[in-house]
């Protein structure tokens, strides 16, 4: 009986061996009871924005969501063992634990629990918590006046910047929001003189940057720094002349050839040294108009 023992070991073992991988095998063939999962990358607490986990179940189960940190604890339960149908399901985590205190910077897992499947799943995709803002610094300007005027002559601001870490760039006219960047890794944005779908007017405009990151952690802003929009200008807005003489003026402009204007009088030119004969004496107002814009000077002619 002695020597069959081996071979019945053997025999033992082998079955064993076919028994679990039969099993492995059928896990591998079994599909999983969610599909469908999309989860956002990462999150701050200290922002507004959330981080979204969403997928669908095959069938309907008691279910169960938690975050877990990366020693598998609990800091966050999303959904304690709630009956839920077929279909898409998505929670919203904002970085907080249960208690709503900030959790670590770090990376966490969302968990999900089947109870009448009897699994436990860990989703493979982490979100990361980060709190650090990013920082942004103004590198340079294009130019420090332009006329967004639609004529592809010095239409458009553009800043350059550089980041402290991919972050989309945010740039502020006057306190008020005018360009946001899609990308978290462009060095430049533009600006073209609009804001809230509008055209801004001439004049003088105090800028400011600043970033946010892919957690939503907007960053301090810059040291402002100022541009003018300019579509046409007089030199001068005051304007003196003797009768049997010229009023002479500067004009500056982009376009090629601008409309003036005095009295009954009117004409268009291109020079940006207006030059045009005074007339009668008199007070008079000069318009100056080029692609829609305009810019006035009174102007008085004596004896």
């Amino acid at each position: 009986m002695a020597r069959f023992l081996p071979a019945v070991i053997v025999v033992a073992l082998l079955g064993g061996s076919a028994a679990a991988f039969a099993v492995t095998e059928r896990l591998k063939l079994e599909r999983s009871p969610i599909l469908a999962t999309k989860v956002d990358k990462e999150v701050s607490p200290k922002s507004s924005e959330e981080a979204t986990i969403s997928f669908r179940l095959r069938k309907a189960d008691d279910l169960s969501v938690a975050m877990v940190d990366s020693h598998d604890k609990v800091v966050r339960d999303l959904l304690n063992s709630q009956f839920v149908r077929r279909g898409k399901h998505a929670f919203s985590w904002d970085g907080r634990d249960n208690s709503g205190g900030v959790v670590p910077d770090g990376v966490y897992k969302p968990r999900v629990h089947l109870s009448h499947e009897h699994r436990t799943i860990l989703l493979p995709n982490p979100i990361r918590v980060d709190t650090h803002a990013p920082a942004i610094a103004l590198e340079r300007l294009n130019q420090r006046v332009f006329s967004p005027d639609g004529d592809f002559r010095h239409d458009y601001l553009l800043v350059h910047y550089k980041l402290s870490e991919p972050a989309r760039a945010v740039l502020y006219a006057n306190g008020h929001l005018v360009v946001k960047t899609k990308s978290f890794n462009a060095r430049t944005l533009t600006w073209s003189g609009r804001a809230d779908g509008l055209g801004r007017p001439a004049g003088r405009y105090r800028l400011q940057l600043r970033a946010i990151d892919q957690a939503g952690n907007l960053g301090p802003p810059t040291a402002p720094f100022v541009v003018r929009i300019r579509y046409i200008e007089l030199e001068r807005h005051r304007l003196t002349a003797h009768a049997g003489g010229r009023i002479v003026v500067r004009v500056s402009t982009d376009a090629h050839f601008y409309f003036w204007r005095i009295g009954p009088r009117h004409g268009r030119a291109r020079a940006r040294r207006l030059s045009i004969a005074a007339g009668a004496p008199g007070r008079y107002t000069l318009v100056v108009t080029a692609r829609g814009h305009s810019d006035q000077a009174g102007v008085v002619v004596s004896h």
